[in-house]
């Protein structure tokens, strides 16, 4: 794919010898682009060029969240840019910014993803964080995309090589067709004991007592849209194991509604509209919430959604999502797939919150809570 922003992306030495490294797909996908590997950038004479613009490119920007970042969904830089693009796992990458002091010299552009990644083979450490190449593909949108079918078009082709790996190598994972790979699950024998001694799972029963189980709903514009205001939540629930008490909060929306809110939250605009103030919600909720909580949820995009408003919450968190998959061997994408996998394994147990709230957080919610209650029952 041919663009006017110049990609230039800069790897962790270690990324090179992961067989699912997406920036080794982002390269050969876009033509123009660059791939340079190391730790310490300022002996790259490519590198030095094109931050200092000698080389004649565009100017630099640096992909990467911080307090300065300007949101792309908001403000793009006028004309083409050359996109700087930190490639490894987060704490690579924020090793590579430190030990290269001009990156951090750089003006920084940032991305609020309104759905989690695509990335269902490389766990992410939070909900809002994506692989590489879809980082870039969601920064070119947004720095050369005008909305509209031609756009979906264009990106989804770019993604296509890495949505097609990464249902290879869940196909290839459900199949277990390699023989070594079946002898050796045959010579583990029963994993049940292992899983249950899962660190995800221990930690998750070991907090039990302090366990508060929470979910959230955002009024979350698509990414298409250009200058869309960030994802914010409109419908926070929360139910404590140990006490049996429960929190529900319909926040009325400070921005914009998404069109396709009260559709996919499953609650009219009105009664959205007429949800309490912000001010409200986060005064009740820090009155319920304690500092020694454990928070849990389903992946890390609700806490993650809430905790950039700024709202005090635990310093704990642990997510069901990952304790489930330690506990069934398996890679599960929703709370409610997560009940049924339970139920045919034998191991639901409970009905979760007593209180059933509204929409789609409700059931969502309830959910959860059922996934909880399983995790947290003695082992069979």
């Amino acid at each position: 794919m041919k663009t006017r922003t110049r990609v230039m992306i800069l790897q962790h030495p270690r990324e090179r010898h992961v067989p699912i490294n997406t920036a080794r797909l982002a390269r050969l996908s876009l033509p123009d682009s660059i791939l340079r590997r190391a730790v310490d950038f300022e002996a790259d004479a490519v590198v030095n060029d094109a931050l200092s613009g000698r080389d004649g490119g565009p100017p630099p920007y640096l992909l990467f969240p911080g307090p300065d970042a300007v949101d792309l969904t908001r403000e793009r830089p006028a004309g083409p840019v050359t996109l700087v693009v930190l490639d490894g796992t987060w704490w690579q990458a924020k090793k590579l910014l430190r030990r290269n002091p001009r990156l951090a010299t750089l003006p920084r552009i940032s991305l609020a993803p309104a759905t989690p990644s695509r990335y269902r083979i490389r766990r992410e450490p939070h909900e809002h964080c994506v692989s590489t190449i879809e980082a870039i593909a969601m920064a070119l949108r947004a720095l050369e995309g005008e909305g509209g079918a031609a756009d979906d078009a264009r990106f989804a082709a770019l993604l296509a090589p890495f949505d097609a790996m990464v249902e290879h190598q869940i196909s290839f994972a459900a199949r277990v067709q390699d023989a070594r790979h079946l002898r050796a699950a045959i010579a583990r024998g029963p994993r049940e004991p292992r899983r249950a001694r899962a660190p995800a799972v221990v930690a998750l029963r070991a907090a039990a007592e302090r366990l508060v189980v929470v979910h959230g709903e955002a009024n979350a514009w698509p990414v298409r849209v250009p200058g869309h205001p960030p994802p914010e939540i409109v419908h926070w629930l929360a139910w404590r194991p140990a006490t049996g008490e429960t929190f529900e909060a319909v926040i009325a929306p400070r921005g914009p509604l998404a069109p396709s809110a009260p559709t996919q939250l499953r609650l009219d605009a009105a009664a959205l509209a007429a949800g309490e103030s912000w001010a409200s919600f986060r005064a009740r909720w820090e009155a319920f919430s304690r500092p020694d909580d454990a928070l849990c949820a389903w992946g890390h995009f609700p806490v993650s959604t809430l905790a950039r408003e700024e709202v005090r919450l635990p310093e704990e968190r642990l997510d069901a999502r990952v304790a489930a998959n330690a506990l069934l061997a398996a890679r599960i994408g929703t709370a409610e797939e997560c009940v049924l996998r339970l139920a045919a394994a034998g191991r639901m147990a409970g009905e979760g919150s007593p209180s059933l709230a509204a929409g789609r957080g409700g059931a969502r919610m309830n959910a959860l809570c059922r996934v909880v209650s399983a995790l947290l029952a003695p082992s069979g």
